[in-house]
């Protein structure tokens, strides 16, 4: 995805009251200049949710959450950061622009046109299903044989694409899409050299369609079934279901159909329910289980685990067609259920069923039972490699047992690897001892394999980027960040005296300072300093709500600049100080690097002498 232009962002946040952002996730009473809430991230009785429609920030006391409204709806709606842009793009109907570094103009204008033509197309299908004399077929198999209603046909806008080839071209040919974005777009059979509309045959002809969504809801694929009405001549013709293609906005195996639909719903219940079919997930939505995903017709992949894991689900309930099929699909997500650590449950459903089948005959009810006796990984594993439980025999233990080390192994944490391997014991009847010890053993040998496979390779260092405890000199440097921001007259004045190197850059306060003083030294009016287009993680957005949302009693803000950079030198002279001492005790005193240490604690000394001097006007 490209990245969307700091320019844009900056524009949004200026656009945008906070107060819209928040309301509709928090019952705000005014305060004065500020607003005033039950804090949205915790449980509480007290207010302790303050928002700042002037600065632009938000604080909660209760969690000490803080940030912008980038900040806010990365929380509350789970959502990246440039997710989260593009959601508040959306709500306000503000438009962005992408940076270019990586795309070109043209392939930026197509991905723009693709969103547009997705959408467009979408609610075109959908108005010829509700309304098109051709279509009251489909309307009746959709009520009759799939037992859904037409308000959840209009809830969710399914669709149907008319046979004819053209229908679907001529239609946007009308909105005036380039030709190459309706080549790129995935809704037709487009040879490379087509330089007309007329050239284009629809992909998707005499199906049901149901619109494929990513995160923020946005239309960037279709799923289409097999109907009656399928025209024989349809290159796919005996598929029972098509999809779109990979194309700049879709990549099937990193979108979850429903995820924009259910993520809104975990709040309620904080579980996935995980389908094989974009209709299972919808029969699941119909009676209730608003939390069902599925994924794009292919096995689950890590990207898409990833994608779950993102909002903490309490556990993801894997229901499996009553079949072969159904068991294979959820014994190939065991390696990555293992790795990632997430909370795996698979419900067995009966012979030759489906969620859809069950649900649309019995209800949310229905399920009970089955997740009543849903099974682990560890039991599923155990399940297909030792049917005859602990009367297995010895060469069938030790297959399964080396595949579950396999497993095992993928957990990075050794709590879980012991609860794994102790879980596993009781399962198979062998004993704890036994297969921690077997488990030793697989991991020393797969080091050794490892280590073999690496030799001759530079051993790795430790990380040197070590976490330094708190001191004087970061509250300092957070004091400067705080003096700037709110009195950034002076901006310019501290960049041309202060010393760079005296700030402690391994700091977030510190890291953040260098590159505020960085832009005041570059230009000459505070005024043009765009603090958005400095920061780089919401880590420095919440620094930037705690600094904004701190009132510190400041009446004389030049003397307690001057103090500050005062203390910054001299800390960083005092520091350079005292490495010199300890090369000075180590060094012979008749030598001539004993003499100019000397001369250099020396010059440090005057140099201290000279800090009061160090001072802005």
């Amino acid at each position: 995805m490209p990245k969307i232009s700091k320019n844009s962002i900056e524009n949004i946040k200026a656009q945008v009251n906070l107060v819209d952002v928040v309301s509709p996730y928090v019952q705000l009473k005014q305060a004065g200049r500020s607003w005033t809430g039950l804090s949205p991230f915790t449980q509480e009785n007290t207010p302790s949710f303050f928002v700042h429609p002037d600065k632009g920030f938000f604080k909660c006391f209760s969690t000490g959450e803080g940030g912008d409204c980038f900040s806010f709806i990365m929380k509350v709606e789970n959502l990246e950061f440039y997710e989260s842009v593009e959601f508040l793009s959306q709500k306000f109907n503000i438009p962005i622009q992408y940076e270019a570094s990586n795309y070109s103009k043209n392939e930026l204008s197509i991905r723009k046109q693709l969103f547009e033509m997705h959408q467009l197309t979408a609610e075109w299908f959908h108005e010829q299903f509700m309304q098109s004399k051709i279509a009251e077929p489909v309307r009746s198999y959709w009520q009759t044989e799939r037992k859904f209603s037409l308000d959840i046909a209009q809830q969710h806008r399914i669709g149907f694409a008319p046979p004819e080839q053209y229908a679907l071209a001529q239609y946007l040919e009308k909105k005036q899409f380039s030709i190459e974005a309706l080549k790129a777009s995935g809704l037709f059979f487009a040879n490379e050299r087509a330089h007309s509309i007329g050239s284009l045959k629809s992909r998707f002809r005499g199906r049901l369609m149901v619109p494929i969504r990513d995160i923020n809801a946005r239309v960037i694929a279709f799923t289409a079934r097999q109907l009656e009405q399928t025209p024989s001549d349809d290159p796919a013709h005996k598929a029972k279901y098509v999809n779109s293609p990979e194309t700049a906005l879709f990549h099937k195996g990193k979108v979850l159909f429903g995820m924009d639909h259910a993520r809104k719903h975990l709040k309620e219940d904080p579980q996935f329910f995980l389908v094989e079919g974009q209709l299972d997930a919808i029969r699941c939505w119909s009676v209730g289980l608003n939390t069902a995903i599925a994924p794009q017709g292919t096995a689950i992949t890590e990207e898409q685990l990833q994608l779950m894991r993102r909002y903490a689900p309490s556990k993801i309930n894997c229901l499996l067609d009553g079949d072969s099929a159904g068991r294979k699909a959820a014994l190939r997500t065991l390696p990555l259920t293992f790795k990632l650590g997430l909370e795996f449950q698979y419900v067995q459903l009966p012979e030759k069923t489906d969620p859809d089948d069950l649900l649309s005959r019995e209800g949310s009810s229905a399920f009970e039972p089955y997740l009543k006796n849903a099974c682990g990984p560890l039991d599923l594993l155990f399940k297909d490699m030792l049917p005859q439980g602990a009367q297995s025999s010895t060469q069938e233990k030790l297959k399964a047992t080396k595949y579950l080390f396999e497993l095992v192994a993928l957990s990075k944490s050794e709590i879980a690897q012991e609860d794994l391997l102790q879980k596993a014991s009781k399962l198979i009847q062998i004993s704890s001892d036994t297969l921690f010890k077997d488990f030793q053993a697989f991991k020393r040998n797969k080091q050794r394999l490892e280590s073999y496979k690496s030799r001759g390779e530079i051993t790795q260092k430790t990380d040197p980027h070590q976490k330094i405890e708190d001191s004087p000199l970061t509250q300092v440097t957070w004091e400067l960040l705080y003096l700037i921001l709110k009195f950034p007259q002076y901006g310019k004045q501290v960049a041309l005296t202060i010393d760079l190197d005296g700030i402690k850059k391994d700091t977030l306060a510190g890291s953040f300072l260098t590159k505020l003083l960085t832009e005041f030294y570059e230009i000459n009016n505070s005024d043009s300093i765009k603090i958005e287009t400095i920061i780089e993680s919401n880590e420095e957005r919440k620094l930037l709500a705690d600094i904004h949302t701190a009132e510190l009693d400041i009446e004389e803000p030049i003397q307690v600049i001057n103090e500050c950079l005062q203390s910054l030198k001299k800390t960083s002279l005092n520091q350079e100080k005292r490495l010199l001492t300890q090369l000075i005790e180590q060094t012979d005193t008749n030598s001539a690097n004993f003499i100019e240490l000397m001369r250099k604690v020396k010059q440090i000394n005057l140099q201290l002498q000279d800090v009061q001097n160090i001072a802005i006007q």
